[in-house]
């Protein structure tokens, strides 16, 4: 046996302090009182009846507007919505406002890459005997 005071919190327990508590009662005191909360009553949902074998599924829709942030237009400030100035001049001052191309490119920003230049070694003589590029081929001279 487990005392009333041990387990059960003052307010279930005066009407135990004479006596021992069971557990099981200690346990029914605790659900009682930290134990979920009783589900809300259901709300009827106006539903049409079934027909035949159809299951039909629907649900009460909860208010909503407790789940929203106001906005600046629900209090009336639209400003958002004009615009009373004139686009901005982005050629600014001085700058040609006629028909102008660029050629060119910006190094290492928009240069395409250079060309690959494709040649048949296969064409190239062979390397006069005792020359570096012969003494590079055999391994004898380091290139470069």
């Amino acid at each position: 046996m487990i005392s009333a005071f041990a387990l059960a919190p003052a307010a279930l327990a005066q009407d135990r302090t004479d006596r021992q508590v069971t557990a099981e009662e200690a346990f029914e005191d605790y659900r009682e009182l930290y134990g979920p909360p009783e589900p809300e009553p259901e709300v009827s949902a106006d539903c049409d009846d079934p027909v035949g074998d159809e299951i039909v599924v629907c649900a009460a829709l909860e208010e909503q507007s407790q789940f929203r942030v106001p906005s600046r237009l629900d209090r009336g400030d639209n400003s958002n919505l004009k615009w009373d100035y004139e686009p901005p001049d982005v050629a600014g001052p001085g700058i040609f406002k006629g028909k102008a191309t660029a050629s060119g490119c910006v190094k290492g920003l928009t240069c395409p890459p250079p060309p690959a230049y494709i040649f048949d070694i296969t064409a190239l003589p062979e390397a006069p005997p005792g020359s570096d590029a012969d003494k590079i081929a055999k391994g004898e001279k380091p290139a470069g």
